[in-house]
């Protein structure tokens, strides 16, 4: 690739892209981070892998930039370092216990990642890699005309780079691990003094993420988005299976690697329902879909998430053999959405802190292609001079009238109108009625989780509304955890964690005398997935936080996303117009609040 200099000014452009997987766009001026968004936010399909041209379109237009404003387009693949992936694929079919049905497989997502056809069996999986040579057609085709220069980024640096931008310590191990980039699906770092220096790569197939991925099909959910299902499922079994596991189907190593036998755990062919009889009659038959787990599933879920657990700790283990003195991790690649892992490693007291990105999966590899793109200019992993990257809020802030006209182009009429002071106080006495609110205020989140922008509420010390938000408005299984959102300088008097998880993405015990305070967000092991927010971070989420602590005691309160079997909402249309179907007691969007009888009574004529 060929390597320019960055221009030393603040007025150059640059574009970030993730094409496929959870495909995003993103955009920098400068050295600074104005706007990045998932594509399906914006199209409403779930975890689309698209190529993001109407992420492309709402960054420019948050920007107020055109397409030709743009000097450079960075990308976070390498198309044509693909040669170790292919290999592997042919090796898998040739030696796979299902060759005929493995072949079918293989030609239809062929077929869907190369030749950019639709794969029915995963409708959102519409990304293609020839997109890849053709950006510049594919932008002037929907967008404008592109005259700059496109750069293409190391899959894993890209995670690397973004997760490591956000505390950017001087010194750290980094992880990076999911189904696979362009070669390596696990990628082992340490950054020395602004120095990155890889330690190990561990080739695909070999794929943790490809691992985890296999047994959530096994067990019926649906793969590449049903993952945080079998990790909710885990703590209510035994690993019963987890000997077996190590012993024929992921084998640690003593240097930090392992290897995944997919001859019996044929990950594409699992896509399809398709498991060796081998491994059937090693673990017990696999879970269908309509059926409810039996024992057997439960503790499977629960031995793959020990034995995930495990292998992640081995790899950190040996990392920091070699490099004793550093006592921070950072991970990141899509392995590093399991929070219940992040939680264990950090109370294994390994690493004195451990860092995660808001997204750490493909989406931020929008971010981190940009972020990479400087490293490889400059060759220092330091990301300093770099603004806004550590923030999650990063899509569009929509006004009262912004607001206003979204309930008048859905012919609805305008309900009350509060200040920021009522409003807080009247949301923060609604939800001690056991009311559930969905909040809809300031800039959209991106990644996977609702920090307070996009949120249905509630009371956690309610645990009945647990079970009601599940089976009544999320329409989900009934074993699924909720999140608390909980005042910064207040999480160590409730939760066994000693840092800041602004991203919800670390799991911690719930402190003994405070699981009957809050039961609705305490899972069955007694734990809970933590939110710290700050007054800096989300003004108006924090005062909500803190009002209802004043009046309750508990600074805490029950956070899930604002969606029902769909992508997080993100525009005011979307969020009236999920909430008249969701039996959510009230709306609270912008300054305007509204109960759920405003569909009977406040419909116009």
């Amino acid at each position: 690739m060929k390597i320019h200099k960055l221009k030393n000014d603040n007025t150059k452009y640059t574009l970030g892209l993730a094409t496929m997987g959870n495909s995003s766009a993103c955009i920098f001026k400068g050295n600074e981070l104005l706007v990045a968004i998932e594509e399906e936010r914006i199209t409403r399909i779930k975890n689309d892998g698209g190529f993001p041209i109407e992420s492309i379109k709402e960054c420019l237009n948050i920007a107020g930039i055109s397409i030709g404003d743009i000097s450079d387009i960075c990308v976070y693949w390498r198309p044509l370092q693909v040669s170790n992936r292919i290999l592997g694929s042919l090796k898998k079919i040739i030696f796979s216990g299902n060759f005929y049905k493995s072949i079918s497989f293989i030609f239809n997502r062929v077929s869907s990642i190369f030749l950019n056809k639709k794969n029915k069996s995963y409708p959102e999986d519409r990304g293609s890699w020839v997109d890849l040579f053709f950006i510049k057609k594919i932008i002037k085709k929907n967008i404008g005309n592109f005259h700059g220069k496109i750069f293409f980024l190391d899959h894993h640096l890209t995670h690397q780079a973004y997760a490591a931008a956000i505390e950017n310590w001087n010194n750290s191990i980094i992880l990076s691990y999911d189904g696979g980039g362009e070669s390596h699906s696990t990628v082992i770092s340490v950054n020395v003094n602004n120095k990155l220096i890889d330690l190990k790569k561990i080739k695909w197939p070999n794929s943790l993420g490809h691992f985890y991925s296999f047994f959530t099909g096994y067990l019926g959910f649906k793969m590449l988005e049903g993952e945080y299902k079998m990790m909710g499922l885990a703590p209510s079994g035994s690993p019963i299976y987890k000997d077996i596991i190590l012993d024929q189907l992921l084998i640690l190593k003593d240097d930090g690697s392992y290897y995944f036998n997919t001859k019996l755990c044929d990950y594409h062919g699992a896509l399809y329902g398709n498991f060796d009889k081998k491994l059937i009659k090693l673990i017990g038959y696999p879970r269908k879909d309509n059926n409810d787990p039996s024992e057997q599933h439960i503790n499977l879920a629960a031995s793959v998430q020990a034995v995930f657990e495990e292998a992640q700790l081995n790899m950190a283990k040996w990392a920091k053999q070699i490099y004793p003195e550093i006592d921070k991790l950072v991970l990141c690649g899509g392995c590093a959405l399991n929070v219940s892992a992040n939680g264990k490693i950090l109370s294994s007291h390994l690493f004195e802190k451990i860092s995660l990105p808001p997204a750490p999966h493909d989406a931020g590899c929008s971010i981190g292609a940009v972020l990479a793109h400087g490293y490889n200019n400059e060759n220092i992993f330091n990301f300093s001079n770099y603004k806004n990257v550590n923030s999650p809020y990063l899509g569009r802030k929509y006004s009262n009238d912004e607001i206003k006209n979204a309930f008048n182009a859905l012919n609805l009429s305008i309900p009350t109108k509060l200040n920021d002071d009522d409003l807080i106080d009247f949301t923060s006495t609604a939800l001690i009625e056991k009311n559930i609110v969905a909040w809809f205020n300031g800039k959209d989140e991106f990644g996977p989780r609702a920090l307070g922008s996009r949120s249905f509420l509630a009371d956690p010390r309610n645990d009945n509304i647990r079970d009601e938000i599940n089976k009544k408005i999320k329409k989900r299984e009934l074993f699924r955890p909720f999140a608390p959102s909980v005042i910064q300088e207040e999480c160590e008097n409730y939760f066994d964690i000693k840092q800041n998880s602004p991203y919800m993405n670390i799991v911690a015990n719930v402190l003994e005398n405070k699981k009957q305070v809050i039961p609705a967000i305490t899972h069955i092991d007694g734990t809970s997935r933590v939110h710290t927010v700050s007054y800096e971070s989300n003004p108006l989420y924090y005062n909500l936080l803190k009002n209802f602590g004043k009046k309750t005691g508990v600074p805490i309160l029950l956070n899930t996303s604002f969606n029902i079997q769909e992508p997080i909402v993100r525009s005011p249309t979307d969020a009236i117009t999920t909430f008249l179907k969701s039996g959510v007691d009230l709306l609270v969007i912008g300054n305007y609040i509204c109960d759920n009888q405003w569909k009977t009574y406040n419909t116009r004529k």
